[in-house]
């Protein structure tokens, strides 16, 4: 189960993993030493409810020498956070601490801190359905463990999960000995809901692949809106995670935007001529007046999507999911959208000249016949016009 993050108007209390993670960084930025085993067994003691006897007689150890470590365990941790801290009030004592301390706060950083370098994260998960949403749901994991609300994707390619991430240099570097040392995979799979099946990290390292770094620094550009959005015809922006970007008005003529996050874009009146969408999530995205002619849109996602008055003649949205999309008014003419799902989409007014709906789905026999009236091509009988009801 997942913890939202701590406030300092609401203080939460600490998981067992957090705790741990917590209390580790906190002893290695007074001694550069991490947590030893016997200091990780008495805090688990302590979260448990146990007693030091119930600990000394599992571990097999004498019991003095177990109070003697907590007490300099104790000792760091009142040092580093300016409280007094025992036994009885350390986890209440550490939520307050985390809840309050700009240690882990790395949204409030001057950007100054934050890390130009990218670290690319291989994940595997096992499962088919690696849909935006679970993708989203590991990424949420990831800004745990980091600490840090700042990481996100700046690309983020299907299959096995590659994600490029950027954030706050602690909290990259803190994911990049996480995975160094073996903790990362551990840590994602206890935190993960039931839906995720276990999760294995297979490389997690800073980038020196010029051209990923290029890439990255074009993306975050065009997401702060540091960037001439005239002057982006052509540019590779594949896997890109845009979701919510101000893209109104960009010229994209032949951008590759193959399996680029556009979610909740604004690209009213975008010049996406010929551009490259392949399996782009473009949900909500707002392409209103865009022009799409010529687009490559096969197995994009257009869920609700609006596009009035767009023009997308000739453009490929094969197996398409526009369930819900707003068409009123867009030019289809001529464009492919076999086996596009249509449910609950609106085509009221929408130039179908010549536009190819071979088994799409999602179509009632009156929209059908509707279109067809319109010029829409079927590819079956119910494209005799003798047919035709009048």
């Amino acid at each position: 189960m997942m913890m939202n993050e701590l406030k300092m108007t609401e203080i939460k209390p600490l998981s067992w993993t957090e705790l741990e993670m917590l209390v580790n960084d906190l002893k290695k930025e007074n001694t550069n030493k991490g947590l030893t085993d016997v200091e990780t067994k008495i805090l688990k003691c302590i979260f448990d409810d146990k007693t030091y006897r119930d600990l000394a007689e599992e571990i097999r150890t004498e019991e003095q020498s177990i109070k003697n470590a907590a007490s300099s365990l104790f000792k760091i941790l009142s040092a580093q956070t300016d409280e007094k801290i025992g036994n009885s009030n350390l986890i209440t004592a550490l939520a307050r601490y985390r809840g309050n301390s700009q240690t882990f706060d790395h949204n409030n950083k001057p950007q100054s801190q934050q890390s130009d370098r990218v670290l690319e994260l291989v994940i595997e998960v096992g499962i088919d359905d690696l849909t935006p949403e679970k993708i989203d749901k590991i990424n949420n994991l990831i800004q745990k463990i980091a600490r840090d609300e700042t990481i996100k994707p700046i690309m983020k390619p299907k299959g096995s999960i590659r994600l490029f991430l950027e954030g706050s240099e602690d909290g990259l570097q803190r994911l990049a000995d996480l995975h160094q040392s073996g903790e990362l995979q551990a840590l994602l799979n206890e935190l993960k809901s039931d839906d995720i099946p276990e999760i294995i990290v297979k490389k997690g390292k800073f980038t020196t692949d010029a051209k990923v770094i290029e890439k990255a620094e074009l993306i975050k550009a065009i997401r702060e809106g540091t960037i001439d959005k005239k002057t982006l015809q052509q540019v590779d922006l594949s896997g890109a995670d845009l979701s919510e970007a101000d893209l109104s008005g960009a010229i994209l003529s032949e951008a590759d935007l193959r399996k680029a996050d556009l979610s909740g874009a604004d690209l009213r009146k975008a010049n996406l001529r010929g551009a490259y969408l392949s399996e782009a999530d473009l949900r909500k995205a707002i392409l209103s007046e865009a022009d799409l002619s010529g687009a490559k849109l096969s197995e994009a996602i257009l869920r609700g999507a609006i596009l009035s008055g767009a023009n997308l003649s000739e453009a490929n949205l094969s197996e398409a999911d526009l369930s819900g999309a707003i068409l009123r008014g867009a030019n289809l003419s001529w464009a492919n959208l076999s086996w596009a799902n249509l449910s609950w989409a609106n085509l009221s007014g929408a130039d179908v000249k010549k536009a190819i709906f071979i088994d799409a789905t999602g179509i009632t026999p009156e929209q059908k016949q509707d279109l067809i009236r319109r010029g829409a091509i079927f590819g079956d009988t119910s494209n005799d016009r003798s047919k035709v009801l009048v």
